[in-house]
């Protein structure tokens, strides 16, 4: 095999790799949506919660 055949079959691989990669990200992202805004809905109560004992008047 030739040098630069060895280089585009490499670049090739690399960038299957790469669009996997993105695809299985993307994938997961949709597929876990539900689950994050859960997440964010409660990280929003807790800072909620730590807020309102902040601002109470007993100390």
């Amino acid at each position: 095999m030739t040098r630069s055949l060895r280089r585009a079959r490499a670049r090739g691989q690399s960038l299957v790799e790469y669009a996997i990669i993105t695809a299985a990200l993307m994938g997961f992202t949709v597929m876990g949506w539900p689950f994050l805004v859960q997440l964010l809905n409660a990280l929003q109560k807790y800072f909620g919660s730590i807020y309102y004992v902040i601002q109470s008047p007993i100390p």
